[in-house]
């Protein structure tokens, strides 16, 4: 009789966790601040399944126990949620996300400076032909110099001047600009993540988008250092690896 009883219970059981395991449709709400959270997308990374929050924060989608649900918004902090069995079960499932930083640009503070009147080359061209008209010269005397000269030569070269820092605006005004991905695979292949950052193939391409939505991405791109971009990919890389428990 203990034997049979004994042999149900492990029968119960092992049909318990063995119907735990398979995949279900989990129901969630995302939330900040009690406030509901629109167009918040949700990974499943192992199943490649991706949802978005609707209007009124809520969210549907296919997982089972042990699968990694990414949480990802621009203006809100990223969550990773390792889906344990209790969250499993749960019939509504709350993410509480918090609001990223606001991040001030920098702000440059110049000290004022006394008032100075700033005369121009061409201001003083034409003070020395007022100046040389209203000299008295000695008649038939000749002094080697062109009366109300005038230094062609350097008026020729501050057009020239003028004329190139134009043409190199408009260049710089017409490069083409590249986004953080095409910035990222440009410099960095397939081999990179996968041997040294230790990323499935599949998630490559999830690791950059999450990359992105990070603020710093902004100045990496702008500045394209590489020693520093590569830093940023470090730290990213154990941020996407890490796991956060979703509040309850």
């Amino acid at each position: 009789m203990i034997k049979q009883l004994v042999f149900c219970l492990l029968l119960f059981f092992c049909s318990s966790l063995g119907f735990s395991q398979k995949p279900k449709l989990v129901h969630g709400k995302i939330v900040s601040e009690e406030m509901a959270l629109s167009a918040i997308d949700i990974v499943n990374i192992n199943s490649k399944k991706i949802t978005k929050s609707a209007s009124d924060g809520s969210f549907s989608i296919m997982a089972k126990i042990g699968d990694e649900l990414f949480i990802i918004s621009k203006e809100y902090i990223d969550q990773k949620i390792v889906l344990t069995k209790q969250q499993f079960d749960q019939k509504n499932l709350i993410v509480k996300l918090e609001k990223k930083p606001i991040e001030l640009e920098d702000v440059n503070v110049v000290k004022a400076e006394s008032m100075k009147i700033k005369v121009s080359q061409a201001d003083m061209d034409q003070a020395k032909l007022i100046k040389q008209q209203n000299t008295l010269k000695v008649p038939n005397v000749q002094t080697g110099e062109i009366e109300n000269g005038v230094d062609f030569v350097r008026i020729g070269k501050d057009i020239s001047k003028l004329l190139k820092n134009k043409d190199e605006e408009k260049t710089s005004n017409t490069a083409p600009k590249i986004g953080f991905k095409e910035y990222i695979n440009s410099n960095f292949d397939n081999v990179f993540f996968i041997e040294e950052l230790k990323i499935k193939a599949e998630e490559v391409n999830l690791f950059i988008s999450y990359c992105e939505v990070d603020a710093t991405s902004k100045s990496i791109l702008e500045n394209q250092n590489l020693l520093e971009t590569t830093e940023f990919l470090l730290n990213k890389n154990e941020d996407f690896k890490k796991p956060i428990e979703s509040n309850k």
